[in-house]
């Protein structure tokens, strides 16, 4: 069992920014994580423990984890409900193997269902992830929105399936809890109403698609 009963198929994560607001899932670039703890506990035999990511990252990509209604104010459609953006580091999968003895041994198991909790899997996407990477869901930063805006730092998407998946993972993550990917919605509410008719869609976009 893998791609398509624990997770969704590849093909089924990434699309272009369509949106005129940010959405959960949302793939930003440049993101300021900061100097961060580097130190790493090692075993008595000097073999790296744990499964955790602490390398260094000043500058990263990140995928915006905010709740998308939480992000838009509910009486006036379209208007930003607060400024606060949650946003989890983006690493490839074979630098945090470097790292983590650990997880080393569960590779295949979080590629083929995305099974190891304080991860998310995410499939390559040409010209901007060149390789398999992971979501960091314990490792975030809060930002402003305005930051998200000037210079515009939207690259990517999730699709639908991705998204819900999203949901899935966090809810592991945070509340240790195992919930069924066919009892959330597929659809945000009323995100058609937010689609854009041209590029970019919104401010949070560069002028020039990047893949």
């Amino acid at each position: 069992m893998g791609p398509g009963e624990h997770r969704p198929h590849d093909e089924q994560y990434w699309t272009r920014p369509w949106a005129t607001q940010l959405f959960a899932g949302d793939l930003l670039e440049a993101i300021p994580f900061g100097v961060q703890d580097t130190t790493i506990v090692t075993a008595e035999d000097g073999e790296q423990s744990g499964k955790h990511f602490v390398g260094e990252v000043v500058f990263g990509y990140g995928l915006l984890v905010t709740p998308t209604c939480d992000m838009v104010d509910q009486h006036q459609a379209g208007e930003v409900g607060h400024p606060f953006r949650t946003i989890a580091l983006v690493v490839p999968l074979s630098l945090v193997l470097e790292q983590t003895g650990a997880l080393g041994q569960s590779e295949n198991l979080l590629i083929s269902r995305d099974a190891i909790v304080p991860y998310m899997y995410l499939p390559p996407l040409p010209g901007v992830l060149e390789e398999v990477s992971v979501a960091c869901l314990f490792r975030r930063v809060t930002i402003g929105d305005e930051l998200l805006r000037d210079p515009p730092r939207r690259v990517a998407r999730l699709q639908p399936e991705g998204r819900r998946h999203l949901k899935v993972k966090l809810a592991a993550y945070w509340g240790r809890a195992r919930v069924a990917a066919d009892g959330l919605p597929l659809d945000e509410r009323d995100e058609d109403g937010v689609r854009g008719a041209s590029w970019p869609p919104s401010p949070y976009d560069p002028t020039e698609p990047r893949f």
